[in-house]
């Protein structure tokens, strides 16, 4: 079986099992095959499938109960899940938001004074990268080009300790930032954010590098509080 339409094998796991959900394969209610058996359907590792059946979750098409399975939701339950769980994590949201300004503006200001033109050619080449997978709605590769964009960052100071700190933050953070980009739809603004980042960092202005990166890492919870007051004015 090949991918080469697909950024990654999980980015194919997902479009191909949203398709079948999607054309009653598996109908609302129904188990989806256990990890194991897409494995070997697919033939591909456990890794991408989990990977593929958090999208779909996070994507509300699936939930996954643990010890039980993964199970096709209704169209209610969708709307009900997404609109409670922007509801109850609001607040972790803006948690974890504070502690990305702290850890990555820290990064940027050091990054700026040792970043090479071919780590600024990088980040360019992941965010155009990151408008492509926004023209075809590919959430998955949003997620990675997303991550990827401010790892690279961090990356260039060749901190170790930083770097850690960053994956761990990013394991938490992973939901919120998929839930976004397919909630909120902020992906150009996203792109923008990215864009003014790069140019700060051309001009190797430290203070206006650290200040468009707060911004940018803000403009999530911008769009989460409006999909709240919209939510609000629906009840």
């Amino acid at each position: 079986m090949t991918y080469q339409r697909w950024d990654t094998v999980s980015s194919y796991l997902v479009d191909n099992l949203y398709e079948r959900i999607n054309n009653g394969e598996f109908p609302e209610g129904s188990k989806l095959p256990s990890e194991q058996k897409l494995c070997e359907e697919y033939t591909v590792g456990r890794s991408s499938v989990r990977e593929a059946l958090r999208i779909l979750q996070a994507k509300n098409a699936i939930v996954i109960e643990r010890g039980k399975g993964s199970f096709v939701l209704s169209a209610d339950k969708k709307k009900q899940l997404s609109e409670e769980w922007y509801k109850s994590k609001t607040e972790q949201l803006e948690d974890l938001l504070d502690l990305r300004v702290a850890l990555e503006c820290m990064a940027v200001r050091k990054a700026v004074k040792v970043i090479t033109e071919e780590d600024i050619h990088k980040l360019e080449e992941i965010n155009d990268h990151f408008i492509s997978m926004s023209k075809i709605k590919d959430y998955n590769g949003l997620q990675k080009c997303d991550e990827d964009f401010h790892f690279q960052i961090v990356k260039v100071l060749k901190f170790e300790l930083l770097e850690q700190m960053f994956n761990q933050l990013e394991e938490v953070y992973a939901e919120y930032r998929i839930k976004g980009f397919i909630l909120t739809n902020y992906t150009d603004q996203a792109a923008e954010g990215h864009k003014r980042l790069i140019e700060a960092i051309r001009g190797r202005d430290a203070e206006m590098a650290a200040i468009e990166m707060e911004r940018h890492v803000k403009e999530c919870l911008s769009h989460v509080r409006k999909i709240l007051a919209i939510m609000e004015t629906d009840e």
